[in-house]
């Protein structure tokens, strides 16, 4: 029998206790009740831990803490509905005449539902006190407990026990090899170094015995050893400094070495490792491998008919060792039927299916708090396989009630602690970070949301209350008996007229689909905090009774919203404003102070819409953009946003608009804008000053009016852009964190002088006067992973050593017109196993690439594009290069370029164009050999072909029959009166895709869609038939 988890019910008496000793014990006549309340709630937390435990075998007490759970959501019900009419109060008085609204709730009103909630307290205390007595007797004892206790698990694993497969770590070992024998000196001295692998790939076993050490002294004594702890839970630093002092005692030999595996990343950081190695899921074919071995007979084959269902099974693992190990046992000696079986409907506790339950559970009950087992369970409300947003959940967390406060860490803080130990449990996987390395989405793998899903025990079936929905479609209404429960609703339609105001319990609420409106239902949802109409929706407007949902936290605007309205200045709950750009904000944004997350502010003119406003946002985070910075008049009134005083804005973008006639006063404004020394981006634009600022020119700002200059180290990121008089960057080379610049439209700035370094991103476009680059800047940027060059038509030459950037991913040079060298390559191979993308664009006087340097990229060029090289001499010498060496190469583009030549025959035939999927060239008569050999070299790979005629084209390419993939054909300047037959043997164009011809001025274009059912069933006639035929 499975027990039920107390973690919500503590997470809601929790709740209600600083409820009451915070807010309602100093409210007249209630503080009586209030304390009762709070001594009630204690002794009914105390008894939980006992109640979870007993639940597992004792219906009645299961039973107990399901009906605890419901009196606790009905009680949370209650207090919240009388803080809303509380804050309602509070609203209605600071509303003007001039600004009221129809409230759906009078005065009068409110006083009597004052009262109707001094009695219901009392019913909350009657029903706890009632809980209480049943709890005394079924028996259950009081405790308080400080800290999960350890959970017994009779999966140990050992290295006794016979099992042969090893599978999917084949990229892992020798990694793992070279950290044991490659060490640095210093460590070699050491008599052990300590590696720790982390992830879920690890095998699921316990810790080790206290008296290992004594069996370790008899086996190793005099030995050199590699130790391997396998799947280690403990946290305690000092119980494993206390390990490490025994360890030293087993033997004095050095040069031994020891392997730690954990699922947590805590334990692998208190370790202290030398290396810490993330151990990533198993492939499909890794994980359909192990399958393979455990129900394989001596043969080692599977019997036939079995493999399709047993690589689909396999995909159903997602990479878990753990579930393919399972399965795989459980699939042996079993029929066809019962495979597929297994595959549609996974495994029942009987046949393997509770074993990794149980072992998954273990990460689980490991988990340090009710609110973070809490957080955990809420994940499985979405689909599995959803990407969900770290930002969107800690919100939904937020409005949830799971994030309680401390004296240090707001409630954003602790989602933030709490998403990040998930992850270090690895009950959720990364999905996407950002280009900064941040968690952007995550998932979580299918048999953990299999089992959040059953500790959160929200079931349609009727066995549990149904308190979170998730609906694709709405296919029909929400019945009232379910509504009236939900506290958490995604939900996409419109088309059926919901009525929101029966979901009495609402707290979050995502609409997507059809709604041109926000329905006038949603009005009466007091307890909603966290409004989502941002998935696709087109409402363009926002109701002024929005300012009435008062306990409302997170607000998520879609793209058609075109302004927000008057009465969002009341919502003093509101911490998450996410609106687009162009998005209207309402006058007074200044009055809410919680206001955490605002992107964009634009500065108006009038009172209310003035910078000032944002003076008193001082709890904003993250990223903000502020707009019009023409309309502030000097540095003055810039100081009265008071920038400098939000330590916890990251990311900062100042932008003024073109088209100015007035007087530029952008040096004193900008002077007033400075940030506070956490900036991690900084972005200018349009700004006309000829000089930054002090602050901005020493990239450093001053602590406090007389302070002493402060450098931005943590700065990431900057961008200046348009900023057309100016003629020096700002000092750059004392940034030791920073990674990316972006340097566009500095019109006047002549030479880049900052000696910076470590960049991974550079990009420098449309500096009209630039005439050189730092000479050592590649030498000093290793890791430059993304360079562009572009539109600086002074330029004339790139420093040395462009070639030495084993990092590089992305190479632009474009339009750089008087650009003649690229510099000179340096010796050896590019070092770098990632790919490279090429592209040279409009650089009329490039007269050569060094071939030297095409060879140390040719191994990792994915992408080529050379194209307006007008002046280029090597090219067929760099393609020879390039086709002999590149096993990578894709896309292939040379355009524009009058030096292409026809290459030997013998030459062509030694290309490796086997993965090539794009080709876009200029051809002419005298390559039609080259041109046919390089369609030979990849005709079962290209998908995408255009040729363009620049002189005497009047020949089409045979081998374009041959190409069996081609779903997209384009030919330009064709000379050729007709077209051959067999282009309408193509069934890859065909039945998917296009052709487009153009011959002159003709331009003849075939889809699918046409009339025709083959295209080219009058290939066989001349172009302007075909032309007649496609216009019928």
């Amino acid at each position: 029998m499975e027990g039920v988890s107390s973690a919500a019910v503590e997470v809601l008496v929790q709740n209600l206790i600083n409820l009451f000793k915070d807010e309602y014990s100093l409210l007249r006549g209630l503080d009586e009740d209030s304390q009762q309340l709070q001594r009630t709630l204690g002794t009914i937390q105390a008894y939980l831990n006992d109640a979870e435990k007993k639940s597992i075998t004792q219906d009645s007490v299961k039973n107990w803490l399901r009906e605890l759970e419901a009196v606790a959501f009905d009680a949370d019900k209650v207090l919240d509905e009388l803080s809303y009419h509380l804050l309602h109060k509070k609203v209605h008085k600071m509303k003007t005449s001039k600004d009221k609204v129809l409230s759906c709730f009078s005065s009068f009103n409110a006083i009597s539902r004052l009262r109707d909630m001094a009695h219901a307290i009392k019913q909350i205390n009657a029903d706890f006190e009632s809980m209480n007595k049943r709890a005394l007797d079924l028996g259950l004892q009081s405790m308080v407990v400080n800290a999960p206790d350890a959970v017994p698990v009779s999966f140990e694993t050992d290295s006794f026990s016979l099992d042969p497969i090893f599978i999917g770590r084949d990229d892992d070992v020798p990694k793992l090899v070279d950290m044991l024998t490659h060490t640095q000196q210093e460590e070699e001295k050491q008599m052990f170094s300590i590696i720790a692998l982390v992830g879920m790939g690890t095998s699921d076993g316990v810790e080790s015995r206290d008296d290992i050490l004594e069996k370790l002294e008899e086996a190793l004594k005099g030995k050199t050893y590699l130790l391997v702890l396998d799947d280690v839970w403990n946290d305690d630093v000092s119980k494993w400094e206390g390990f490490i002092n025994s360890i030293l005692g087993v033997t004095s030999t050095k040069g031994n070495g020891i392997i730690i595996t954990t699922r947590s990343e805590k334990v692998a950081s208190i370790v202290n490792p030398i290396h810490i190695h993330h151990l990533n899921g198993l492939s499909e074919e890794d994980c359909w491998s192990i399958i393979k071995a455990k129900t394989s007979v001596e043969s080692g084959e599977v019997p036939s008919g079995f493999e399709t269902i047993g690589r689909k099974i396999a995909k159903r693992c997602q990479g878990l060792p753990l579930a393919a190990n399972v399965v795989g046992g459980v699939l042996r000696g079993k029929s066809e039927e019962e495979w597929r079986s297994i595959n549609e409907k996974w495994l029942s506790d009987g046949e393997g299916g509770e074993n990794i339950s149980k072992i998954l559970r273990l990460s689980f009950d490991r988990l340090s708090s009710p609110s973070l087992k809490k957080c955990f369970t809420f994940c499985s409300v979405f689909p599995k396989g959803r990407a969900i947003e770290k930002e969107k959940l800690i919100e939904l967390w937020m409005a949830e009630g799971f994030l309680q406060p401390s004296r240090r860490d707001d409630m954003e803080s602790m989602g933030n602690m709490y998403f990040n130990v998930l992850l270090q449990n690895s009950l959720l996987q990364v999905l996407m970070r950002d280009v900064y390395g941040n968690v952007w989405t995550y998932v979580m793998h299918d048999l953990v949301h299999d089992l959040a899903s059953s500790v959160l025990s929200n079931n349609a079936d009727g066995s549990t209350i149904v308190r979170y929905k998730f609906l694709e479609e709405e296919s029909s209404p929400i019945p009232k008996n379910v509504a009236k429960h939900l506290r958490t609703l995604f939900l996409k339609g419109g088309t059926h007229g919901t009525i929101f105001s029966e979901f009495e319990c609402l707290h979050n609420l995502t609409l997507s689909g059809g709604y041109k409106e926000l329905p006038n239902s949603v009005r009466g949802l007091v307890h909603l905090r966290n409004l989502n109409i941002s998935y696709t929706t087109e409402i363009v407007k926002l109701p002024e009774w929005i300012g009435e949902l008062h306990h409302l936290q997170t607000l998520s605007a879609c793209s058609h919203l075109e302004k927000l309205p008057s009465t969002l200045k009341y919502m003093f709950n509101l911490r998450h404003l996410h609106i687009y750009r162009d998005t209207k904000l309402p006058a007074e944004i200044g009055r809410l102070t919680n206001l955490q997350t605002l992107r964009h502010f634009t500065v108006g003119k009038e009172k209310g819409y003035q910078i000032e406003e944002l003076g008193s946002l001082n709890n904003l985070k993250g990223t903000l953009e502020i707009c019009n910075l023409e309309m502030v008049r000097d540095k003055e009134e810039a100081l009265k946003a008071n920038i400098f005083q939000k330590p916890n804005l990251f990311h900062l973008a100042f932008e003024w608009n073109d088209g100015r006639e007035d007087e530029r006063n952008d040096e004193s404004v900008l002077e007033g804008l400075q940030p506070h020394a956490n900036l991690k981006k900084l972005k200018i634009s349009r700004f006309r000053g000829k000089r930054f600022p002090t602050w901005a020119e020493k990239m450093a700002v001053r602590d406090g009016p007389q302070g002493s200059w402060v450098p931005l180290d943590n700065l990431i990121e900057i961008r200046l852009s348009d900023c057309s008089e100016i003629e020096e960057i700002p000092t750059l080379e004392r940034l030791p964190n920073l990674k990316f610049i972006w340097l566009r439209g500095l019109k006047k700035v002549r030479f880049i002088n900052a000696s910076f370094s470590h960049l991974t991103s550079l990009e420098i476009r449309g500096l009209e006067r630039l005439e050189c680059l730092p000479e050592r800047l590649f030498y000093n940027n290793q890791n430059l992973s993304d360079l562009t060059i572009s539109n600086c038509p002074v330029l004339r030459g790139l420093p040395d050593g462009l070639n030495t950037l084993n990092s590089l991913e992305n190479l632009r040079i474009w339009y750089c017109k008087n650009l003649k060298s690229i510099g000179n390559p340096s010796g050896g191979a590019r070092q770098s196993q990632g790919i490279l993308r090429l592209s040279i664009r409009g650089c009329g006087e490039l007269m050569e690439l060094p071939c030297q340097m095409l060879e140390s990229w040719a191994p990792t060029v994915e992408d080529l594009e050379l194209e307006g090289l007008r002046s280029l001499e090597n090219l067929p010498m760099l393609i020879d290069c390039l086709a002999r060496s590149s096993t990578r190469l894709r896309g292939l583009t040379i355009k524009g370029v009058p030096k292409l030549m026809a290459a030997s025959s013998g030459s062509v035939e030694s290309w490796d164009l086997s993965n090539l999927k794009y080709l876009d060239i200029d051809v002419s008569a005298g390559i039609a050999e080259t041109v046919e050999g390089m369609l030979q070299r990849c005709c079962n790979s290209l998908t995408w072909l255009h040729l363009k005629g620049v002189e005497n084209w009047e020949w089409l390419p045979k081998s374009i029959e041959n190409l069996t993939l081609l779903n997209w054909l384009t030919m330009e300047n064709i000379g050729v009166e007709e077209l051959p037959q067999w282009l309408g043997n193509l069934s890859s164009l065909i039945a998917r895709n296009f052709v487009l011809i153009r011959s002159g001025a003709t331009t003849i274009a075939i889809w699918k869609s046409r009339k025709m059912a083959n295209p080219f069933e009058c290939c066989s006639n001349s172009v302007n038939e075909i032309k007649k035929s496609v216009s019928k």
